[in-house]
C-alpha cells in the first residue's frame, strides 16, 4: 500500500503514554504499553524512545561504580566499538557512522536517563525491534500498529538536536512522489519525504527529555484505518555513501585534499608502506600466486597512489570471506555493478591505517555485523579488471582476508548491494565470482589447521 497523492492527513492527534515507569532487561515491553497506552486502535503509530528498548534488551553497559572517569573511560570504549568510520571529529565530540548506517554524535551511546553507573547503546537492530513490538501489541491487543523507534540526533546547518527514526515497523518511512505533480502543474523532481522522521519528531513534543514518557501514540494518518507500508523498515532513511555529498566533515575533508596532493608528489601514505610489507610476507603457494605477488610489488613501486580509487590505472581494495561459527556458510554479497556474488570488500579510505583496516571496514559496513574476527594473515591476491566508482575501466588489486562471525549474528544488507546471504561452502551460487571457489578452498584449510 502507497500513500495516495501526499502522505498528509486531515489532523494528527498526539498522546502521550504515562506511567511507564523504570523498566530493566528481560521486561516486556510491549506487555508493558499495551497495559498503559491509551485505547489503541487499527493504524495508530507509537513513538517508541529507543532507550527503553535498549533497556528491555540488555543493550547496556553497567559499571561497578559511578566514578565519572571510569564512565567517561567506558564510554570511549563504547563509542569506539559502536564505530565503522569516522565522519568528523572535533575536540573531544566525534560524529560517526554506526554499523546501522547511522552517522551521529558518539555512535548513539547516551549517558541520558539512565543511572550514574550505567551507558546505554542503540539496540542492535532497531526495525527488528520494533516489528517484535508490532506483534506483540497485535498479540495482546488485536490491533494493527505501525511502530517507530527513535532517538535524538543533531542537523547539519542547524542548532538543537530532533527525535529521529532508527526503526519502523508497519509503516512507509520515506514516501517518493517524484514524478507527480503539484497544484501548479510542476513535476516534482527530488522531493522525497521522511515521514518516520516527521512522526519521530511529533512523538517527542509529548515525551520530551525530562520527563519520564518513553512512548507517545500517534493517531491520524492511516486512511480507512490502514497505514501504508512498503515493508522497508528504516532502511530507505539511509542515504548511501554514493549519493552522500557531504560524506566528511569539514576539517577530514581539507585533510583529504592535503593528503590527495602529497600523493600526486610521490608522497605514499603509511597505508603504503603497510600494503608493501603485507603483500611481500605473503607466502607464495606456486609459481602462478608468486608472479601475482610480484605484479603487485611492482605496481606499488610506480604508484605512490596505488591506495586510493582515484588512481586510474589501478588500486588495491581489500575484501573478507566471512565465515559463520559453525565453519559451513560463507556470507557473499550480489555486486551490483560486476552482477555477481562476491566476498564483502571494497576500496581504502582515508582512516584506514592498514589493509586489515580497510578489509574490517568494508566487511562490517557490508554485512552489519560489528564483531567480526579477522585472520591478520591475508589468504592471497587478485587482480581482475573493472569499472568501479572511479567510472572509467580499471583494475582493482584485491587483497583477500578470512574473518569468522560471532554466535547469533544476523546480516543487514547495505545499499552497496543488491542482496546479501548466507549459502553452504559446499554449494555456492550460480553467477560467483570465478575465482571464488578458490578462496573458499583455502579457507577452508586454514580452518582446518
Amino acid at each position: 500500500m502507497t500513500y495516495p497523492g501526499d502522505h498528509a492527513a486531515p489532523s494528527i492527534e498526539i498522546l502521550p503514554v504515562l506511567g511507564i515507569g523504570e523498566l530493566r532487561q528481560g521486561d516486556d515491553l510491549a506487555a508493558v504499553i499495551a497495559e498503559h497506552a491509551p485505547p489503541l486502535q487499527d493504524g495508530d503509530v507509537l513513538i517508541v524512545t529507543s532507550k527503553v528498548v535498549s533497556k528491555t534488551e540488555g543493550r547496556m553497559v553497567i559499571l561497578d561504580t559511578a566514578d565519572p572517569d571510569a564512565r567517561e573511560a567506558a564510554r570511549q570504549e563504547a563509542i569506539e566499538a559502536e564505530t565503522v568510520r569516522i565522519v568528523a571529529a572535533r575536540d573531544d565530540l566525534r560524529i560517526v557512522e554506526t554499523r546501522h548506517g547511522l552517522v551521529l554524535a558518539a555512535a548513539g551511546v547516551d549517558a541520558s536517563n539512565v543511572s550514574r553507573n550505567e551507558l546505554a547503546l542503540l539496540p542492535l537492530d532497531p526495525d527488528f525491534s520494533a516489528h517484535l513490538l508490532r506483534e506483540g501489541i497485535r498479540d495482546r491487543l488485536g490491533v494493527e500498529v505501525g511502530v517507530v523507534i527513535s532517538d535524538s540526533m543533531g542537523r547539519p546547518w542547524r542548532a538543537g538536536i530532533t527525535d529521529t527514526a532508527i526503526g519502523v515497523a508497519g509503516l512507509t518511512a520515506l514516501t517518493d512522489p517524484r514524478g507527480r505533480t503539484d497544484a501548479y502543474g510542476n513535476v516534482l523532481e527530488v522531493t522525497q519525504v521522511a515521514v518516520a522522521d516527521e512522526l519521530a519528531a511529533a512523538g517527542d513534543l509529548v515525551k520530551g527529555k525530562l520527563g519520564g514518557i518513553p512512548v507517545a501514540v500517534v493517531r491520524g494518518l492511516a486512511r480507512d484505518g490502514k497505514l501504508a507500508d512498503d515493508g522497508l523498515g528504516s532502511r530507505a532513511l539511509i542515504r548511501g555513501s554514493e549519493e552522500d555529498l557531504f560524506r566528511l566533515g569539514t576539517s577530514e575533508a581539507i585533510a583529504v585534499g592535503r593528503e590527495d596532493v602529497g600523493w600526486a608528489t610521490d608522497i605514499a601514505p603509511p597505508l603504503h608502506a603497510d600494503a608493501v610489507r603485507v603483500v611481500s610476507e605473503l607466502e607464495a603457494d606456486h609459481d602462478v600466486d608468486a608472479a601475482v605477488r610480484q605484479a603487485f610489488l611492482g605496481f606499488l613501486a610506480a604508484r605512490p597512489d596505488a591506495m586510493w580509487r582515484s588512481c586510474a590505472p589501478g588500486h588495491l581494495t581489500a575484501s573478507a570471506l566471512v565465515i559463520d561459527p559453525a565453519r559451513r556458510l560463507v556470507l557473499l554479497t550480489l555486486h551490483p555493478r560486476a552482477g555477481m556474488w562476491v566476498q564483502l570488500g571494497g576500496h581504502c579510505e582515508a582512516g584506514d591505517n592498514t589493509l586489515l583496516d580497510a578489509a574490517a571496514r568494508e566487511a562490517r559496513e557490508e554485512s552489519g555485523i560489528g564483531a567480526l574476527s579477522f585472520d591478520p594473515a591475508p589468504m592471497g591476491l587478485d587482480v581482475h579488471p573493472i569499472t568501479c566508482s572511479l567510472g572509467v575501466p580499471t583494475r582493482h588489486f584485491d587483497v583477500r582476508f578470512l574473518a569468522v562471525a560471532p554466535e547469533g549474528a544476523e546480516p543487514v544488507r547495505s545499499e552497496e548491494s543488491l542482496d546479501l546471504q548466507w549459502f553452504s561452502w559446499d554449494a555456492l551460487p550460480p553467477g560467483t565470482s570465478p575465482e571464488l571457489p578458490r578462496l573458499v578452498e583455502v579457507a577452508r584449510m586454514r580452518l582446518s589447521q
